[in-house]
């Protein structure tokens, strides 16, 4: 039996010019759940209502999952009421650059064949929270559409670069600026897509963004024995394109240790130095945490490992393990351990505000590099949680794949 092809040309649909402000969502990650309730109670159109999560929920809201689902659900048939989405002509690739501070990254967006995850020709390399998981599953079967892609990335390919580069070479179908990031789409042809399509067929893919909704794909795919939900919405760019950006930590301490103490539990992990600011704890190398509690920053420098597991090398592994488990007693990989997760572009500024207003402990991290997702990936090993934040990232409310189900169960699927 001859197995599916990597990615596929799809029906999918576009967002009309005139929508783009009103719908494409911002960074989910960059915003607090209280900005992103605001957005969705004065925006009824924005993507961000249909995505929503238990997190986003006011005060005194004990919404249950089907209750956001069904949210969700009316957002999307607001939003195809108004018909702010444009079906795409024929089943087509799309290319899709994203613009940011002189930064650029071109790839490819299709359908991804479900079953690559089995196979190894998806290559994962983060730990995933089942409950986030399951919600994201539900909402493949209730909401019945995907606008967020999963990111994918493989080492770059000059017959595919070759293809695109005449594609962008045309008027794109979207040109939009979300939150400074410029957003250009452009569909490709017929015999563009089928090229394209082959030359993605073989090398394996590596998962950059997107743990969750690749565990929702495989669900919903065990699920359904249906075509729609045998692919899921992804997009492709090169490894050399890629910028990679730390997540920081936020740890809770269920002690209340004041900063004497933590100072003296924290010596036990590594060389802890006192620093007057946070320049001075910026980490600039691997192993380098900048450590904040209650206005005092330190540097600490994590021991090398004496391991040759890709993933045991990773500044966030130590962390986890020898610091955040081992003296804190918190395990990230429990989904009430209370950890939280700053993105590198929200700033280190953040991080201290946060942790002033609730009095967790801020672990400032030096990037995890792309070849070392890579890596742990290729050893079939996991990481922890938010272990690298890829930037700029692909937005939702820009591409449309319909499944046919929930609110587009009067629609044809994708």
């Amino acid at each position: 039996m001859s197995r599916k092809r990597l990615f596929e040309p799809f029906a999918g649909w576009l967002i009309r010019p005139e929508w783009a402000a009103r719908v494409i969502a911002g960074a989910y990650d960059t915003k607090s759940p209280a900005e992103r309730r605001k957005i969705v109670s004065t925006n009824p159109y924005s993507y961000l209502g249909v995505t929503r999560s238990a997190e986003d929920l006011a005060p005194g809201d004990d919404a249950g999952e089907a209750e956001l689902l069904r949210r969700g659900a009316d957002t999307l048939t607001t939003i195809l009421d108004a018909n702010a989405f444009a079906p795409t002509d024929h089943a087509a690739l799309y290319a899709y650059r994203l613009t940011y501070a002189g930064h650029s990254q071109l790839g490819v967006v299709g359908a991804l064949a479900v079953d690559a995850f089995h196979d190894g020709r998806v290559l994962t390399h983060e730990n995933v929270r089942p409950n986030r998981a399951k919600l994201l599953s539900g909402h493949l079967q209730q909401v019945g559409a995907t606008s967020s892609p999963i990111a994918l990335t493989r080492r770059p390919d000059p017959a595919v670069a070759a293809v695109l580069t005449v594609a962008t070479a045309r008027e794109p179908q979207v040109h939009h600026i979300v939150e400074e990031v410029l957003h250009e789409v452009w569909v490709l042809d017929e015999h563009e897509s089928i090229a394209v399509a082959e030359l993605l067929a073989d090398e394996p893919v590596y998962v950059t963004d997107g743990h969750h909704r690749s565990a929702a794909a495989i669900a919903g795919s065990m699920e359904r024995d249906e075509p729609a939900f045998q692919r899921t919405l992804a997009v492709l760019f090169p490894s050399d394109a890629l910028r990679v950006e730390a997540f920081h930590r936020r740890i809770p301490d269920t002690i209340g240790r004041d900063p004497h103490a933590l100072e003296a539990l924290l010596a036990d992990a590594g060389d802890l130095t006192e620093v007057g600011t946070l320049e001075e704890a910026r980490p600039q190398q691997p192993r380098e945490v900048g450590v904040y509690h209650q206005g005092n920053w330190w540097k600490l420098v994590l021991p090398e490992p004496e391991t040759d597991s890709p993933v045991g090398l990773l500044d966030v592994e130590l962390l986890r393990t020898i610091v955040i488990r081992d003296l804190l007693g918190i395990d990230e990989l429990q989904p009430d351990s209370g950890a939280d997760y700053v993105p590198a572009p929200n700033g280190i500024d953040e991080v201290v505000r946060r942790c002033d207003e609730d009095g967790r402990i801020g672990f400032v991290m030096y990037a995890t590099s792309i070849e070392e997702l890579m890596g742990v990936a290729d050893a079939g090993e996991l990481m922890p949680p938010k272990s690298s934040y890829v930037a700029p990232k692909p937005r939702s409310g820009i591409f449309l794949r319909v499944l046919g189900t929930g609110a587009t169960s009067h629609l044809e699927p994708s």
